[in-house]
């Protein structure tokens, strides 16, 4: 029984983490209220969970607020660059519907292959900035260039993005579903595993002391 009440045991550690998780899950669903401040909230939460798989020492509302403080204005910047591109990608996928035969093909395939550049730079831009920093080109330049070149990571990324979704938007059961599991902790513990991947891809370019 005592080793069941041990600081260092695994039960503690897990039951901690999952404490750490929905904490940070509240405050990333927090922060992302006024809907504008989304890409800061994403960039402290990496800034946060980033710090969590590599086990260094840190306080996790403090460091959550001051990422969120240091980074509001670029990754605002950011966000709205992202959101802009994707409601335009969506907008063409739209109006596909109203093309048929060869130039349906052609634009259609033109589509996905930005959608697909579009996802990279998407899944990798705020986890980077929230690692380094950079200018706005810069970050947005290497997150392309991190996903692409790292690409095994990246379709495990997109696949681990994209069946949540799928699932989430397929039904009205998906739809609850996503909110209840989003609101306790879904968004945090998502980007918790996907942490793991970019703690892998960053540490190749990251010299070792």
């Amino acid at each position: 029984m005592s080793q069941l009440f041990n600081l260092n045991s695994p039960l503690f550690k897990f039951l901690s983490r999952a404490v750490d998780l929905v904490i940070l899950n509240f405050l990333f669903v927090l922060f992302c209220v006024p809907i504008f401040t989304i890409g800061a909230s994403l960039t402290a939460l990496y800034t946060v969970l980033l710090k969590m798989v590599r086990d260094e020492d840190q306080y996790i509302i403090k460091s959550f607020i001051i990422s969120f403080k240091k980074n509001i204005k670029q990754s605002t910047i950011v966000w709205f660059i992202m959101l802009s591109a994707g409601l335009l990608l969506l907008a063409n996928f739209l109006l596909l519907g109203s093309l048929n035969g060869v130039p349906m093909i052609f634009f259609a395939s033109t589509l996905i292959v930005f959608a697909f550049v579009y996802l990279c730079s998407l899944l990798f831009i705020f986890p980077y900035m929230a690692r380094y920093e950079d200018t706005i080109k810069t970050s947005i330049l290497n997150s392309l260039l991190l996903g692409f070149s790292n690409f095994p990571y990246l379709l495990i990324l997109m696949i681990l993005t994209l069946v949540p979704v799928i699932f989430i938007f397929s039904s009205s059961l998906g739809i609850l579903s996503g909110l209840y599991f989003g609101t306790f902790g879904g968004f945090a513990l998502f980007a918790f595993f996907n942490s793991y991947i970019f703690r892998k891809v960053f540490s190749k370019y990251e010299v070792k002391t």
